[in-house]
Order: C-alpha cells, then structure tokens, then sequence
C-alpha cells in the first residue's frame, strides 16, 4: 500500500465518522416513514416524503440506505372478487 494512500485514508476519519452519523440519522427518518406507511412506502414514495419534509437528499443515498438496513417493502395482495358477474 502506498503511503500517501494511507494518510489519504487517516484524514478522510473525520468525513467518514460524519457521513456515518448523518447515515444513521436519515436511517431513523426513513423508518420512522416506513412504518407510519404500514411499510409500503419504497425508495420514490419515502424520497418524495423526505423532499417534503425539505430535507435534501439523494434517491439513490435513500436507496443505500435502506437496503443496507434491510427496510423493504411489504407487498399488498390483491383482492380478487368471488362472484361471478351476472351474464
């Protein structure tokens, strides 16, 4: 390993220690939104809750974030009528 890349790497510490933060914060956010939507909000719906709560943030970090924290959408069955129609 060269050793410019490894000082690169000590003073990015700093950065990765506050992205992490910030991950974990937006982690709560996005769960928080999942579960008030009984967990049937994925990456475009909780993305567009957060623009509305103006936070800034990327779809694709929410997208990240989320399967890193296994947060997954439930899929809702449909209702299928057991009635025939009158002919």
């Amino acid at each position: 390993m060269a050793r410019s890349s490894f000082y690169a790497w000590l003073a990015s510490a700093k950065t990765r220690a506050a992205r992490q933060a910030a991950d974990e914060a937006l982690a709560h956010e996005i769960t928080v939104i999942h579960v008030a939507s009984r967990q049937t909000y994925g990456v475009p719906r909780i993305h567009a809750e957060l623009r509305r709560l103006e936070q800034r943030v990327n779809r694709k970090r929410v997208a990240r974030v989320m399967r890193e924290r296994g947060i997954q959408v439930t899929h809702r069955r449909r209702r299928h009528s057991l009635t025939r129609p009158a002919k």
